[in-house]
């Protein structure tokens, strides 16, 4: 890994520990290592460079965590190999640059742990600190794992190129991982921003780690371990409380409910295009110039149509992801929109979920008018697009066809990480600097629901889900239908898990949380792919064992003389 996991420290990332901050290159010239890192200023650099390796993994549409999924399929934005897996080969660029990145993630956490003790900090600080690195260079080494399995283990730091570290067996990988985890858990605050490590962040990854290791090792009590740390963190956040509106709120970031973020500041950054992350353009399609004042859309991660068909029509929670109606300057949605009023509306997605419909008449086209016609009137340029979200056969068809076809303005708008305070920077890709939620309560609960499943605990399972369908809220009308849980009736795993799919899917869409290594780890992601994938369906696409590991990027391997491609790439590529 000569070049891979090699850092140069000529410029570094010049802050103060908070990590909420905008990240500053100084280029420090000539002052070497020794001397910058002794000071509190100069090791801080190493710190801040360790949490600002999470933008440089999540800001730009993390394929590698979303692609490929039962809960997405493609748009005009090509993904092909992750979407398709068919070409997904040890030469694909995307996945070099994973991890890469993900190591020199890792060697900046091992820079901190390095240089810790040249500073004059504080006992107390210097202990948080390096249970922080610790956290962060178990968690790098951690999504390493949930995409190829065993991993070399880096954690020492040198100032020249390591070209001779051998890739570690799965149980040893887990082992690290958890066993740094663990270590940091005493030196962590019991809370803080969620943008740097506290005990929550740590119990809950925690969790995960046992949880992925209980599926990836065949053991038991790796799911009671991880149910332990999963109540740790509930035990300390308590229960759901919050409404999914307020939740995703973009006036209410790191609620209560948030549990570890990638931090960015809508401070100082009025003119700046590319200070922040993309997520708020995914999940939706073109739906207007961005020099018109439309939010910028890339047209990737579409939602598949059993995800939009599975919300009931009383679920609260499609009514928010999905901006219906947009006017003719799109952030005018929100109160404090550029414009002056709403102004016209643009597009108008009327939602079709009657299972027995599969036409409209002109009495839907005058309800439709009249609607328009009472919330602002229509735009130059207006169109409505009905949405077929019903479960028949008719519905699906109809939805996938349009997404297979790529009409533009054809699906609605996708709001739940919209960004307004920056909507004059709405027109670039990476306009948006609200924080990106890596982990929240909501997903606690999921994964002791999840660990109860792999204990054959189905009752106690839905019991679980049942806590996140019940949010306040939830229901559009309260006296209306309720909302029901696909855990209802499961009578063994594949049943159960299936179901545990399709819940999260609906609650955590969008959210960069490890769709694709949840499905991997659970054995699960060939059968949701089958059953699921509007991509397999349409390309036919039969699915094939190994795509459950990806491949070892070739250069990785070629550069580390540790490795063979006999020996460590992964079966069948």
């Amino acid at each position: 890994m000569k070049k891979l996991i090699y850092i140069s420290f000529s410029i570094l990332f010049f802050l103060t520990f908070g990590c909420s901050d905008l990240l500053e290159e100084d280029n420090l010239g000539g002052i070497n290592n020794e001397e910058f890192y002794s000071t509190e200023v100069g090791f801080s650099t190493l710190v801040t460079a360790s949490y600002a390796s999470l933008r440089t993994l999540y800001g730009n549409e993390p394929i590698w965590d979303l692609g490929g999924t039962d809960i997405y399929q493609e748009g005009k934005d090509p993904g092909g190999p992750f979407y398709r897996y068919e070409s997904l080969n040890a030469g694909n660029t995307t996945l070099k640059e994973f991890y890469q990145n993900t190591y020199q993630a890792i060697q900046n956490t091992n820079a901190a742990l390095f240089y810790l003790d040249a500073p004059n900090l504080a006992s107390s600080m210097r202990t948080q600190v390096e249970a922080e690195m610790r956290f962060l260079r178990a968690f790098y080494h951690f999504i390493l794992m949930e995409q190829f399995g065993g991993i070399v283990i880096n954690e020492e730091y040198t100032n020249s190129p390591r070209v001779n570290i051998p890739r570690s067996d799965l149980a040893t990988s887990y082992e690290f991982v958890i066993s740094e985890m663990e270590a940091a858990l005493s030196g962590v605050p019991s809370d803080s921003d969620p943008g740097r490590v506290n005990k929550d962040i740590v119990n809950h990854y925690l969790a995960k780690a046992y949880l992925t290791r209980a599926w990836d090792l065949g053991s038991n009590s790796d799911f009671n371990t991880a149910i332990s740390h999963a109540d740790a963190v509930i035990a300390n956040k308590g229960s759901i409380e919050l409404e999914y509106s307020e939740v995703w709120d973009p006036y209410n970031v790191n609620n209560e409910e948030i549990i570890f973020t990638v931090q960015y500041s809508n401070e100082g950054v009025a003119n700046l295009q590319d200070a922040g992350n993309n997520q708020q353009t995914l999940y939706a399609v073109y739906s207007g110039s961005g020099s018109g004042n439309m939010k910028r859309s890339v047209d990737a991660f579409v939602p598949a149509h059993h995800v939009i068909s599975g919300f009931q029509a009383n679920d609260s929670r499609y009514w928010f992801d999905f901006m219906l109606t947009t006017y003719n300057e799109y952030f005018n949605y929100y109160p404090d929109g550029p414009g002056l009023g709403k102004g016209g509306v643009l597009n108008y997605y009327p939602v079709i979920k009657d299972p027995n419909k599969t036409s409209f008449t002109p009495a839907d086209s005058a309800e439709w008018d009249a609607y328009v016609a009472s919330v602002g009137g229509k735009a130059d340029g207006y169109i409505v697009f009905p949405i077929w979200a019903g479960a028949s056969d008719f519905h699906k068809t109809q939805y996938e066809q349009r997404a297979w076809g790529n009409t533009d303005r054809r699906l609605p708008a996708f709001k739940k990480f919209d960004n307004p305070q920056n909507a004059a920077n709405s027109i670039n890709n990476n306009g948006s600097t609200r924080s990106i939620v890596l982990a929240r309560l909501t997903e606690t609960y999921f994964l002791k629901a999840e660990a109860l499943i792999g204990l054959n605990q189905f009752s106690q399972a839905r019991d679980i889900v049942q806590e996140i369908v019940d949010r306040p809220g939830n229901k559009v009308d309260s006296g209306g239908e309720d909302i029901t849980n696909a855990l209802d009736g499961v009578s063994n795993q594949t049943e159960a898990l299936e179901a545990y799919f399709l819940e999260s899917g609906k609650e955590m869409l969008g959210e960069y949380n490890g769709r694709w290594p949840m499905l991997r780890r659970t054995n699960m992601l060939g059968h949701m792919l089958t059953n699921y994938n509007a991509d397999f369906e349409r390309n036919g696409i039969t699915w094939e064992e190994h795509w459950d590991l990806r491949p070892i990027p070739q250069d990785a391997i070629q550069l580390n003389e540790a490795l063979t491609f006999e020996n460590d790439q992964n079966p069948g590529y």
